[in-house]
């Protein structure tokens, strides 16, 4: 029994006592209504006192400095998942009744119903996220080992696929159909190496028990480094809602050169074809492409090449025709850097962060520029006012939708008036914010960004990411 329950029990345990003398009838109502709660509700209440209707709610699971946490948007007591600290890449499951998260490589899976969480692998692959959720119950996985596996949460079956090769980059279709960036490794006198096979395609419905592997094809296929050139590295960027198109970024096989800018490619499921847009210079990071819930051929992305988020970094759109040309629209100010784009549900409205850019600016001209002495540019970045924009794609009009001095980024638009957007409070602090009809309220406050085994920073050169320790599930 949990330690909540106890308490509850105990409480019910005292008002029996004090009302033993008030007639036998009060005392049986009372010990059924014991009976009923103590059964009935232990596990609600473990989960969250008083709030147990909110199972499938929409929720944020994010990471502070004592532990991992989840509460609801509507209202209500944060929920500790688990004591510690070295947690990331919290991720919800599809409706919302799941948590998967790694601690100290280690993957763990929450029962929100039920407040509990177990541990399903050791080792997990680490150089790029090698987990996602097929559906509400089936996750996909990869360890450290050649192969990967799925395992059901409600049934604990595992299924294995054995093979040579090693897998990461999971990303969940529809129609149990996943996408994950294939390797081959090998070792010669010289060392250990490793190369990327591909986009591989892997089909769940299609299980081989006997050689214990799943169906799996190659779609855009990989290039190794060699004396003449660098190799390329295909790693699946998002899917579009209807599983049409699959956006692609195109990595060199080079880290210093993909940290500067990568390309972005199309895959279209239905025809079979890959094309890369090869004159737009991008960042690698998940939150840089936002594609439209309503139109899968329009994205907003943040273009721009460079490693440093405080120059060269415009938010745009990218209309994509059906032969893969396209249209790109530019509507910011060229004084501003932008960051973190995200749509509106109805598809109407562009969300994103900006900031005044500091391309060219040095030090010295800062301290003369804010009459402050700094020691770093990052120390301004941080300091100067992040406001969120709202770009109108019928009207082509922008607006400020913030207008503080607080550092705000991530907009995530959860119905038609609230919006919800991260907030940098300084001391590597962050806040959750919604945001409706101009009325501001902190969902959750002290939220960290750093974890992991050594309980290093989410961020690089002014991004941060955001995925590595916080997700939010809208129930749609």
């Amino acid at each position: 029994m949990s330690s909540n329950a106890k308490e509850l029990k105990s409480r019910l345990q005292n008002m029996l006592f004090f009302k033993r003398n008030s007639g036998s009838r009060r005392i049986v109502s009372l010990v059924v209504s014991l009976l009923i709660l103590v059964s009935g509700l232990t596990v609600a209440c473990d989960v969250m006192p008083g709030d147990a209707g909110n199972i499938n709610n929409s929720l944020v699971v994010y990471l502070k400095n004592d532990g991992l946490y989840f509460a609801y948007l509507d209202g209500g007591e944060e929920v500790k998942i688990q004591d510690g600290d070295s947690f990331e890449y919290p991720l919800v499951s599809k409706s919302g009744n799941y948590i998967a998260y790694t601690q100290n490589g280690s993957l763990y899976i929450y029962d929100i119903k039920n407040g509990e969480y177990e541990k399903i692998a050791d080792e997990i692959n680490h150089y790029y996220i090698a987990y996602d959720w097929v559906d509400d119950e089936n996750i996909v996985y990869a360890t450290k080992n050649s192969g990967f596996a799925t395992f059901n949460v409600s049934t604990k079956e595992t299924k294995e696929h054995s093979d040579e090769h090693y897998y990461d980059s999971f990303k969940a279709s529809d129609k149990n159909i996943i996408y994950a960036r294939k390797e081959s490794r090998w070792a010669t006198e010289e060392g250990n190496f490793g190369a990327t096979d591909g986009v591989v395609e892997i089909n769940l419905n299609e299980y081989d028990s006997e050689n214990k592997t799943f169906s799996t094809d190659i779609i855009i296929e990989g290039r190794r480094t060699t004396d003449e050139m660098i190799g390329y590295v295909p790693i699946v960027w998002n899917i579009s809602e209807d599983g049409k198109y699959i956006y692609i970024m195109e990595k060199p096989e080079s880290g210093s050169l993909s940290a500067d800018g990568i390309g972005i490619g199309i895959y279209d499921v239905d025809k079979k074809t890959h094309t890369e847009f090869t004159d737009i210079a991008i960042l690698r990071y998940k939150t840089n492409l936002a594609i439209n819930p309503k139109n899968n051929n329009l994205i907003g992305l943040i273009e721009g090449g460079g490693r440093e988020m405080i120059e060269n970094k415009e938010a745009i759109l990218l209309n994509i025709n059906e032969d893969k040309t396209y249209e790109a629209v530019n509507f910011m100010d060229e004084d501003l850097v932008a960051m973190t784009p995200n749509f509106t549900p109805d598809g109407e409205k562009l969300l994103y962060s900006a900031t005044k850019n500091l391309e060219g600016i040095s030090i010295t001209d800062l301290d003369d520029i804010y009459g402050n002495i700094y020691s770093s540019i990052y120390d301004v970045w941080e300091s100067q006012p992040h406001n969120i924009y709202e770009y109108d794609l019928k009207t082509s009009e922008v607006k400020k939708v913030t207008d503080g001095g607080h550092f705000d980024f991530m907009p995530m638009s959860i119905s038609r008036d609230e919006i919800l957007f991260i907030r940098y409070k300084g001391d590597d602090l962050y806040s959750l914010v919604k945001l409706v009809n101009g009325e501001e309220s902190i969902i959750v406050d002290d939220v960290i960004f750093s974890g992991g085994s050594d309980g290093y920073v989410f961020g690089y050169y002014g991004h941060i990411y955001t995925e590595q320790g916080m997700d939010v599930f809208i129930n749609k």
